[in-house]
């Protein structure tokens, strides 16, 4: 993975997050269990149908407010098109954006900064080692830069 800037296309330095494996679903449970007499399978219920919540209102267009985590956008990507007959919907990619909250800032915040060149990280599996947003160099969760607020950002 070679660390090139998109609009200038020179090797450089970028920031990267490294990670500590993968919480899954499972161990979030078990986790939330320790501080409720919850049996573990009623919390796992509960959480589930939270989870289906966020994914109706999801497929409803949306935005999911997760408190102190941060916000989930809906959003789609596709090619440009002069005219709109030329459009297809198979060109449309749909996609999540997350805007970080302010607890998941303060803790990346205070997280062990790694600077890494170019070709760091290129045996690196998905899960576990080291995750980057590729063409991003200021603020992954903020790309847009300025405030977390939802004035200003263009996403309705």
């Amino acid at each position: 993975m070679s660390n090139v800037n998109p609009v200038t296309k020179q090797k450089g330095l970028t920031v990267r997050v490294l990670t500590n494996g993968t919480a899954d679903f499972d161990s979030i449970v078990t986790s939330a269990g320790k501080n409720t007499t919850m049996h573990r399978a009623e919390l796992r219920m509960a959480f589930e149908l939270c989870l289906d919540s966020v994914a109706d209102a999801l497929k409803e267009g949306m935005i999911v407010d997760l408190g102190p985590i941060g916000k989930i956008y809906p959003s789609c990507t596709s090619k440009w098109y002069e005219k709109a007959e030329d459009m297809k919907l198979s060109d449309v990619h749909p996609g999540l954006y997350f805007r970080a909250g302010e607890e998941v800032e303060s803790a990346i915040r205070a997280a062990k900064i790694v600077w890494a060149k170019p070709g760091d990280g290129e045996e690196e599996e998905e899960e576990g080692g080291t995750t980057t947003e590729p063409g991003t160099t200021d603020n992954p969760t903020n790309p847009g830069g300025g405030s977390n607020d939802d004035a200003g950002d263009g996403m309705e």
